[in-house]
């Protein structure tokens, strides 16, 4: 079968969706299919390039494609699943957050400015076509990566749609050995992220817990003046980007794992903790990581205050069997799940998908 792969790119970033792209790609290639994988530009800079990039896809016609007709359409991010095809199934890392759930806050467009309100509104709309059933849209089937983004689909598009979850990239990699006295924080420096709520709660520890963050972004240089505000110069390590055998062994040798973002979609940390067998620390607002993490048994889900965060790191470093225990629960829950790569690509591109989508325009 020849299956096209659409999905958008941002030049110079390389982050859990193009972890994504590339997994899906080998996995459908390894079931024996060939792979047509197209990209689109995206940036951030202005609402106007999403409105370009919108245009973009719009106008994309893959009902015939050179050197031969692509069978079927996997649609990824927006705006790639606008693009047309009679065979189009979505498969939803997350809507243009910016006018969807983050609009109206400090971390997406503010309203009553005409060029985003207008450019929402397309969206909006276009979203309610492609994301839409055969009657009302164009997907024959609509998937998410997580149930938090179904649950975003649903409330602003009135569109259903069902999770299918997929591992993080070489999950036979994790592993666990014996802890060390410190918590692991990987994640790009974002203000999402929230990092700054692992600091403060660090300060509020009775005890000098440790802490490692990995990853770079544009937090880095407010994070670092924080933790010398705070006073944990001596207990804080930013290791910046590293390679892939010392993130393992970063998660290997770990405590815990903090993970606390803020609404994520999915979270391959969470993951990585679990499948290292690291109890994994969360908040009640994170999102994607609430579907895994089960409190008081693969970890804590604390309210994203610095006092929660505090008790919670506090419990695990005070009870070696505690935290070992959690992190066994965790990797026995994420085998139990059945997360794995020929799950996603047998939903994906089966003959007569079971999921009917209900595209019920919304304007949010």
């Amino acid at each position: 079968m020849r299956v096209g792969i659409a999905t958008v790119h941002t030049p110079g970033i390389h982050g859990g969706a193009e972890f994504l792209v590339d997994g899906l790609v080998e996995a459908v290639r390894s079931a024996g299919h060939s792979i047509h994988k197209i990209t689109a530009p995206f940036t951030f800079d202005h609402p106007d390039a999403a409105g370009k990039a919108l245009d973009h896809c719009l106008a994309t016609d893959f009902t015939r494609f050179d050197g031969g007709q692509i069978d079927r359409m996997i649609c990824l991010k927006f705006p790639a699943y606008m693009i047309r095809h009679p065979d189009k199934r979505v498969w939803l890392l997350h809507q243009h957050r910016a006018a969807y759930d983050l609009y109206g806050t400090p971390h997406g467009w503010l309203p009553g400015k005409p060029e985003t309100d207008i450019l929402r509104s397309r969206i909006v709309d276009g979203d309610g076509i492609a994301l839409g059933s055969s009657e009302m849209g164009e997907a024959r089937a609509v998937y998410t990566i997580a149930e938090r983004v179904c649950a975003r689909l649903r409330q602003y598009n009135g569109i259903e749609s069902k999770a299918l979850y997929h591992p993080p990239a070489n999950a036979e990699d994790f592993h666990c050995e014996e802890p060390l006295p410190y918590v692991f924080v990987p994640s790009r420096l974002e203000s999402l992220k929230r990092q700054d709520l692992m600091l403060r709660a660090l300060a509020a520890c009775t005890t000098p817990i440790k802490a490692v963050f990995a990853g770079t972004g544009s937090m880095h240089a407010h994070l670092l003046g924080l933790t010398e505000k705070l006073g944990l110069m001596d207990r804080v390590r930013f290791v910046g980007a590293v390679s892939r055998q010392e993130m393992l062994n970063y998660y290997a040798h770990a405590m815990a794992v903090f993970f606390g973002p803020l609404d994520e979609d999915y979270g391959y940390i969470t993951l990585e903790g679990m499948l290292s067998g690291k109890p994994v620390i969360t908040c009640k607002d994170s999102g994607g990581p609430l579907e895994f993490v089960i409190d008081g048994e693969t970890g804590f889900v604390t309210a994203p205050e610095p006092d929660a965060i505090a008790q919670a790191l506090e419990r695990l470093a005070g009870n070696a069997g505690l935290a070992r225990d959690m992190g066994r629960n965790g990797l026995a829950r994420y085998k139990a799940m059945n997360i794995s790569w020929d799950v996603v690509v047998e939903t994906l591109l089966e003959d007569q998908p079971d999921v009917r989508t209900i595209g019920i325009r919304h304007s949010g």
